[in-house]
């Protein structure tokens, strides 16, 4: 195999750890950046609260908690639905952009939440009526109940299809307050009233929920308070309501994360291992004008050799790159560059690969040793290479061109690795020929003289592993011819042995 094929499958076994580690380092960063957001909503709030009060602040402190909260689960779980608390003070406190509404009242007691989320149209065109009397000097509104509620029906919900989300310690109290008044409404002849309370009953929540899984961390009245101060004062720290990947990254979220970074890097190798019997393909279709079914054949085994390789690569790096980005396996390794991570896995699996091949007598202990030599370097210069190009790239255009460069840099980094080894490898046989090293078991020192060195110096060789058996001829009987017989001086032939490379990682006399 040439060194640029060699170097071709290198990159191609790096690209699938390289896609694995990637993408796990990219599910925690999203993780991150959601917790980093929620403390950012905390500590610095759109809304001027220095001089609100506390009850006031509650209310606010826990919409950026659920807000926050579910977007992290959300990020956790790998899922697309995120929350967002517009802080404008109308209808809708928290909205999905999977279609889900949810109304957030985080009042003292339960009854008094409940009451709230279950308020009419009518109630709450009184609360407009007395907000604007205290603000006007004791005025009334211009604007009448017709106008206020246009289109919409006195005794319903104000809160008509929304999730109703209240402190999670007065989840249980406010059921029972709600069936008491539907009760009390159905036995007092009010049955237009049921219908509000019913409908806050069953909308009743203490979390945020989506379709697809993720939820927000319910919240006590008591914990809101907590919140409301530390908002007031910029003091919220998000790792002491346990709110850290370690806490929020769980085992179930990195196998589901692996499998999908194995199925991208699958399908990558694939089509990288199949790019050169392609080509192949079109320049025999070009030259003889014709190919054959096993042309054919040979792309089939490419793409499934390459795509089952990329998974299983893709897949471990991915949930070695998750589990030390996460902070699970330590604080030192959440450092680490997704790169190093990726490139480490590679080795291993290579070497474990080896160590299988060795172990089946396929390659001997001496190309296990030189097989792990090349993969160290080879994938040294890739992953630098690989690195120095993704840096230029997002220099010189965008940080979304750093995935390119770095895959351009590790392309051209095998290539470069495969003919630094080799040369290497030639400086360390010639110092071996001369010292006798066996350079940490890469190079075997045999003294015995090879077959064909005998045969040309004349002496007889036994092989004893042969036996043949003679056949019999019968002699046939010829005329002699008399012939005249020349006279030729003897030549002594000289032959001079030296010691030098006579196969793969062995140095002999030849």
């Amino acid at each position: 195999m040439s060194s640029f094929s060699e170097g071709y499958e290198t990159f191609v076994r790096l690209n699938g750890v390289n896609i694995g580690s990637d993408q796990g380092a990219n599910y925690i960063r999203d993780i991150e950046v959601e917790i980093e957001m929620l403390a950012k909503a905390m500590n610095e709030p759109t809304r001027k609260i220095d001089k609100s009060s506390i009850e006031t602040v509650k209310g606010f402190a826990a919409e950026w908690w659920h807000e926050g909260t579910f977007n992290i689960d959300a990020a956790a779980r790998g899922v697309k639905t995120r929350a967002n608390a517009p802080d404008d003070n109308r209808l809708v406190d928290i909205f999905l952009n999977s279609g889900e509404e949810y109304s957030v009242k985080y009042y003292k007691y339960a009854d008094k939440s409940a009451a709230q989320q279950a308020k009419t149209n009518f109630e709450r065109y009184k609360e407009y009526c007395a907000e604007y009397r205290s603000k006007h000097n004791g005025q009334n509104p211009s604007i009448s109940q017709e106008d206020y509620i246009k289109d919409k029906f006195p005794n319903d919900p104000y809160y008509l299809g929304q999730g109703r989300l209240i402190p999670s310690d007065q989840l249980k109290d406010a059921q029972e307050w709600l069936k008491r008044k539907i009760s009390e409404e159905s036995y007092g002849g009010r049955t237009e009233q049921v219908k509000r309370y019913q409908e806050a009953l069953d909308k009743l929540t203490d979390r945020l929920k989506s379709n697809d899984g993720a939820e927000s961390i319910p919240l006590t009245e008591e914990e809101a308070r907590e919140l409301a101060k530390l908002a007031k004062v910029e003091g919220f720290d998000p790792a002491d309501w346990g709110l850290t990947t370690e806490n929020l990254v769980e085992l179930e979220y990195i196998m589901d994360q692996a499998f999908k970074a194995g199925l991208s890097a699958a399908l990558i190798s694939a089509v990288l291992k199949v790019a050169p019997e392609i080509c192949g393909i079109i320049c025999k279709l070009i030259k003889n004008g014709d190919i054959n079914a096993e042309d054919f054949k040979r792309v089939g085994f490419a793409a499934l050799e390459g795509g089952a390789e990329g998974f299983i690569r893709g897949f471990v790096a991915a949930a070695i790159t998750t589990l030390c980005k996460s902070g699970l396996l330590g604080e030192v390794l959440k450092t680490l560059n997704p790169c190093i991570i990726g490139s480490i896995t590679n080795i291993i699996m290579n070497t474990i690969q080896n160590a299988c091949l060795m172990s089946f007598g396929i390659i001997s202990k001496h190309e296990f040793a030189n097989r792990c030599a090349q993969d160290l370097i080879v994938t040294t210069c890739s992953v630098g290479i690989g690195i120095a190009a993704s840096s230029v790239a997002s220099a010189i255009f965008t940080p979304a061109a750093a995935v390119i460069g770095y895959m351009i840099g590790s392309f051209i980094g095998s290539i470069v690795g495969v003919f630094v080894y080799k040369g290497i490898y030639s400086c360390v046989i010639a110092f071996c020929v001369e010292n006798g090293s066996t350079f940490f078991g890469i190079v075997e020192q045999n003294y015995e003289l090879p077959i064909n060195v005998i045969e040309i110096i004349g002496a007889k060789v036994f092989e004893y592993e042969k036996f043949e058996l003679k056949m019999f001829t019968p002699q046939s009987i010829e005329v002699k011819r008399f012939e005249y017989q020349r006279y030729e001086p003897i030549k002594i032939n000289v032959t001079f042995l030296r010691r030098g490379v006579i196969g793969v990682g062995m140095v002999g006399y030849v």
